[in-house]
């Protein structure tokens, strides 16, 4: 995905999504208006249809009919963003009728333009006092660079917004949870994630920069890199004042979800969306103490699939190269032996 270049300051251009080509709406006349967020939408990480998950397109119907604003992904849109395309624009992308956005996730495209952070803002209709104007702020991040920290105009965007007069809410994106990875409340959740080699700058130079927005502004950080063992597509932390962290992500799996913010002029009411009919509770009830319970914790063995699941492995490639290697090497074993 090629993100577009840095936008600054207010703009009253409503900003158009590279992937459907359909434009941002404005919030209504009482300053609301409704984002959508999920991620990892290629589904498992051994889907090769090319197509989005199968939780995911089931759902077209529900998601269209919801009214959002806009969409936004946490990352890994595509397992193969060069081949497959023309598969999510034919299932999945012509039929969305929101307008959605993409923060770069590893299986994505990084075009020339992914260096520069990706950001727009949502003007509040009766929102003014004096000579300022409130708004929004959606500021997408590409975590896949730099080993996950933010340098160069990536971190001074986000520094900028320390002091952006009439901001309420930011909402930063990153397929990575680069907040996790050096806080011993959240690193041991994430395992499987995508994750830096050597560290991030996120505690040194980036979370000092969140304190101070934190001061005139709600910040929402929303990433998607959630591995397959997770126990929910949904992780909410309420961190510190006015600092959140967010995790959003399916798999393909029984527990896909995706989250819903309802912003207000004065609030921003969150909920969630069962892809697959499970119940949910709040968001906020996914909070660090709700994962730490059960990450790691593997679900009763369903008996009734072991059918399904000895002929998925049977039909596996990977299964029958390493029988014909374990093979292999028997016979090897055994003349050895014999000799």
């Amino acid at each position: 995905m090629v993100i577009g270049a840095a936008l600054h300051g207010l703009t009253t251009v409503a900003q158009r999504s590279p992937f459907n080509g359909l434009e941002v709406l404005p919030a209504d006349s009482t300053g609301h208006y409704r984002i959508l967020i999920g991620g990892h939408f290629h589904g498992e990480s051994t889907n090769r249809s090319g197509y989005p998950a199968s939780t995911l397109l089931a759902n077209l119907d529900t998601i269209n009919a919801l009214g959002a604003n806009l969409f936004l992904s946490t990352g890994d849109l595509f397992m193969d963003a060069e081949n497959d395309r023309d598969r999510y624009a034919r299932a999945f992308l012509r039929k969305l009728n929101v307008p959605l956005f993409n923060s770069p996730g590893n299986h994505d495209d990084f075009g020339a333009g992914s260096r520069d952070p990706f950001e727009f803002d949502i003007p509040f209709n009766p929102g003014r006092s004096g000579d300022t104007i409130f708004h929004d702020r959606v500021l997408l991040l590409n975590t896949e660079l730099n080993d996950g920290s933010l340098i160069d105009d990536q971190l001074g965007r986000l520094n900028e917004l320390s002091d952006s007069p009439g901001l309420r809410n930011l909402f930063v994106v990153s397929h990575r949870p680069i907040w996790s990875e050096d806080d011993p409340a959240y690193s041991d959740l994430f395992k499987d994630n995508t994750r830096s080699l050597t560290g991030t700058n996120f505690k040194t130079e980036v979370y000092p920069i969140l304190e101070q927005i934190a001061k005139h502004a709600q910040v929402y950080w929303i990433s998607g890199s959630l591995g397959g063992q997770a126990p929910s597509s949904i992780f909410f932390q309420r961190h510190a004042p006015n600092i959140t962290y967010i995790q959003c992500a399916i798999r393909d799996e029984p527990r896909d979800a995706l989250l819903i913010a309802d912003v207000h002029p004065d609030t921003v009411k969150w909920s969630a969306l069962s892809l697959t009919g499970q119940k949910l509770e709040a968001p906020d009830t996914y909070d660090a103490a709700w994962w730490r319970e059960r990450v790691g914790k593997e679900e009763d063995f369903n008996w009734r699939l072991l059918p399904y699941l000895v002929k998925k492995t049977l039909t596996r490639n990977e299964f029958w190269w390493g029988a014909a290697c374990a093979l292999l090497l028997g016979f090897f074993v055994r003349r050895l032996w014999q000799r």
